[in-house]
């Protein structure tokens, strides 16, 4: 069933299907990426060496996410999510297994190529769905419950901690609950199948703003998820402390997507990028100085959190307002390659910053990024 031919109950049922699918598999990325940095830092690697290896994971979504729209188109949304979700599954309890910093890197690298096939399947799902004149809002929604998954990741892992195998176990088990979710709504899963395929690549040229707010939003994750830890042990705070405040980063996402999306279908998708690429620098720019005072450095990562997931929701939404059909499919996987990029370079480049600079080298590269995002989508406003 097409997209138009869907009654608004279908349409609620599979967004909602597809969200809590994401939701539910983000805790595991939330968790894994702290997780296995965690790890590595307990065994003396070095801050470089951590970011190379969490890089693994974007890498692995760069090089996949271009195949994804064949494979939608052969076998249809719900079938390439469950398979992904299977794969993914299988590599997080072979990471558990072992400790070996080769391993990790084969392993991670092939956990990314699983994974990207459920966030290009939901995201198409739901873009493709969600009226025109709520997308903003809808998005907003999608925003704030992957905020949630990935805000509960290191939540979890505080809780349980980081030896042994059951965070490991936690994981796996998070991938077999959202393959139940895929299941129970895939009679609401748009097809997209029979329809031209379009170049993921192709897209560069077509939405070259907001392939790069996707590449950064991506950037500020993968230092965030991979590094943040280090940065909050090197400030002085406990395990505990440093994974929570983690949390309250993407609780910042929680609490203000949708009031972003509501935002944006009232005004200007670009000119609410704009705002939150600066609003991410300036927060940036203000952490290395405020973990010693607690109560503020959490109240500047909450909107540091909140702005940084406000360019990803600004992003898939105008991603929306703009394609549709297999269209929408290939920028959702031209997404999946920006994202994989920005993933790919944000460990390696974070890390290396706080070898050279400590703290203020996580923050100032993570400024400079934002700030370059700021100045791109204002001078492209109306150049796509």
């Amino acid at each position: 069933m097409t997209a138009a031919e869907m009654t608004d109950r279908a349409r609620h049922a599979g967004i909602a299907g597809a969200i809590a699918c994401t939701t539910i598999f983000a805790l595991t990325v939330g968790l894994s990426f702290p997780l296995l940095s965690l790890v590595l830092e307990q065994q003396g690697t070095s801050e470089a060496a951590i970011g190379i290896n969490a890089a693994m994971t974007p890498l692995g979504i760069m090089l996949a996410s271009p195949f994804y729209p064949r494979l939608i188109e052969r076998f249809g949304t719900w079938q390439v999510a469950t398979g992904s979700l299977i794969l993914s599954a299988l590599l997080i309890l072979s990471l558990g297994l072992t400790r070996s910093f080769g391993a990790f890197l084969v392993l991670r690298l092939a956990l990314g190529m699983a994974d990207v096939g459920i966030f290009i399947v939901s995201e198409t799902w739901i873009n493709q769905l969600a009226r025109p004149e709520s997308r903003g809002r809808v998005v907003g929604i999608y925003a704030t419950a992957l905020s949630v998954g990935f805000g509960a990741g290191p939540f979890t892992l505080a809780l349980i901690g980081f030896q042994g195998f059951a965070p490991f176990a936690v994981g796996a088990a998070c991938c077999a609950l959202a393959m139940v979710v895929v299941l129970a709504v895939r009679a609401h899963a748009p097809d997209v199948r029979g329809e031209t395929l379009v170049s993921p690549l192709g897209f560069l040229r077509r939405a070259p703003t907001l392939l790069a707010a996707i590449c950064i939003y991506a950037f500020w994750e993968g230092a965030m998820l991979s590094l943040f830890p280090v940065f909050g042990l090197a400030a002085g705070l406990t395990v505990a402390v440093a994974t929570s405040a983690l949390s309250v980063a993407f609780l910042g996402n929680t609490v203000l997507q949708i009031p972003i999306g509501w935002l944006s279908d009232r005004s200007s998708r670009r000119q609410v990028m704009v705002l939150c690429a600066l609003l991410t620098a300036a927060g940036a720019v203000l952490l290395p100085g405020l973990p010693d005072r607690l109560p503020l450095f959490l109240a500047v990562l909450f909107v540091f959190g909140a702005t940084a997931g406000g360019i990803y929701t600004m992003a898939m939404a105008e991603l929306g307002d703009r394609f549709s059909g297999s269209d929408l499919v290939a920028g959702n996987a031209a997404f999946a390659v920006a994202f994989g990029l920005g993933g790919l370079l944000g460990g390696p480049i974070t890390g290396a910053a706080m070898q050279l600079a400590g703290n203020g080298g996580f923050a100032g590269a993570l400024a400079l990024v934002f700030a370059a995002m700021a100045a791109l989508a204002n001078l492209r406003r109306h150049r796509g």
